[in-house]
């Protein structure tokens, strides 16, 4: 072996090293923030005054049905009103999987306990999800890392989107969309493996299942999104034979895929539409919830950083129009295509009713969506860009294997996401201080509320 051999071998090994190291400090640094800063979740005495109570509320029915040998996949909720179904139309993966959990331990853990723990730990390993859905729609390690570093930094002014406003004791408790959002970007990478190979279909069946019956609209919209991706071909094939060819070998397999999860999903979706008369009334609603924002307000909203950043410098934002231009230039990898795509398309989705008034309408089932969640697909696509940017300084440092141009992508990061960490340490700040006024307003009335149940019993 000669010395230039040797050379280029330790050059070898230092540039894994390095991209080693970058990737688990990124992923540690995100799993260890969210960790951090959603401990107070866990300290909380009760469920916070949001959908919380609903989700508590549905899996103790869960757990009462299993333990007195009913149905419990369509139990009958008794205590609200004159009662409902609400498994007959609504998703409860989350709920039965926690209820299965309660009884199997001999109830050892209380629910709300399950339902605190559980959620503390999806948020904060929702990086993980992230980074490797960017693994497999094929990205590198350093990229995918950066999506785990900002996967959880989206604030919105109350949207419902991906940011910790959603899910915390401060915000709505969305129990359910917070299962659907760790496993909406998993399904629809595995999802796509399985358009793009042909193979996977098992692991794509059940991620597109589970994320179908942990939320609706969020397993609506892997699929909807599905579709969008089976046009990629429109843009890397110049021949048309080849074009159409694998065109509609992608529909075939989408069409397998979306067989296969409304057999697996049937013991749900069968009973849904032959009651569906039954299903939530549109009409009843905010209209911003069934017609959504229209362009005006989501691009202004967009443009001034609000629907990523918002009220702090718009530190994502940056990232992701970077992002759109690090893949347009680089549109020719199919890979780089998916991002700008996905944000795209559910940007447009977004403006909703108000925008594209009866158009909209000739997407399948939509009557029965709430428009404003599809900023979901565009809060996903955001992140993805955001990836790609990020990802663009880090990548050009590792394989410079120079340590100066490693601490430039460093200090380019930090004074890039400081604002963004400053803020999310803030909103937890904020969320520990209403779960200590709240716990100290229980104790104060710890024993008039004694008394009551005494009375009630």
């Amino acid at each position: 072996m000669t010395p230039k051999d040797s050379e280029g071998i330790r050059f070898f090994h230092r540039r894994i090293d390095a991209t080693t190291l970058v990737v688990v400090l990124a992923l540690l640094l995100a799993v260890v923030f969210n960790l951090a800063l959603l401990y107070p979740e866990l300290s909380s005495g009760t469920v916070a005054l949001n959908d919380g109570v609903l989700h508590l509320l549905l899996t103790n029915m869960a757990v009462d049905a299993i333990t007195t040998g009913r149905n419990f996949t369509d139990p009958w909720q008794s205590t609200m009103n004159m009662g409902f179904p609400f498994f007959h139309y609504y998703q409860h993966l989350p709920h039965l999987s926690l209820a299965l959990f309660h009884v199997a331990t001999f109830e050892s853990i209380p629910v709300i306990g399950l339902i605190r723990w559980t959620t503390y730990l999806l948020l904060s390993f929702f990086p993980l999800s992230i980074f490797w859905s960017l693994r497999l729609f094929g990205f590198d390690r350093i990229t995918s890392a950066m999506g785990g570093l900002v996967a959880s930094l989206a604030a919105t002014d109350l949207l419902f989107g991906f940011g910790y406003s959603s899910y915390s004791f401060l915000g709505f408790g969305l129990f359910s969309q917070l299962w659907a959002m760790v496993l909406f970007p998993l399904a629809i990478a595995q999802g796509y493996r399985v358009l793009r190979d042909g193979r996977g279909y098992f692991w794509g069946t059940l991620l597109l299942a589970a994320t179908l019956m942990s939320h609706l609209i969020y397993g609506y919209m892997a699929f909807i999104t599905l579709g969008l991706l089976t046009l990629i071909p429109l843009f890397r094939l110049p021949e048309s034979t080849a074009l159409v060819q694998a065109i509609l070998t992608q529909w075939k397999r989408l069409i397998g895929l979306l067989a296969l999860v409304v057999v697996v999903t049937s013991y749900f979706l069968v009973p849904f539409f032959l009651d569906v008369s039954f299903v939530n009334d549109n009409e009843k609603l905010l209209p911003v919830f069934s017609d959504s924002f229209g362009y005006s307000v989501v691009l202004q909203t967009l443009f001034e950083g609000d629907l990523f950043d918002f009220r702090r410098f718009p530190s994502m934002t940056i990232l992701i129009f970077a992002g759109i231009g690090l893949c347009v230039y680089r549109w020719r990898e199919e890979k780089y295509l998916l991002p700008v795509g996905i944000f795209l398309m559910w940007l447009l989705f977004y403006f909703g009713r108000a925008t594209w008034g009866p158009f909209i309408d000739l997407l399948p089932f939509i009557e029965f969506i709430h428009l404003h969640r599809f900023i979901a697909g565009v809060h996903l696509g955001g992140i993805l860009l955001a990836a790609v940017a990020l990802s663009a300084p880090w990548r050009w440092a590792v394989s410079s294997s120079k340590p100066r141009y490693i601490g430039a992508a460093l200090i380019f990061t930090l004074l890039l996401m400081a604002p963004v960490y400053i803020d999310r340490v803030s909103y937890a700040s904020e969320n520990s201080f209403v779960v200590d006024e709240n716990q100290r307003a229980l104790a104060e009335e710890d024993q008039e509320l004694n008394d009551l149940y005494r009375t009630l019993k």
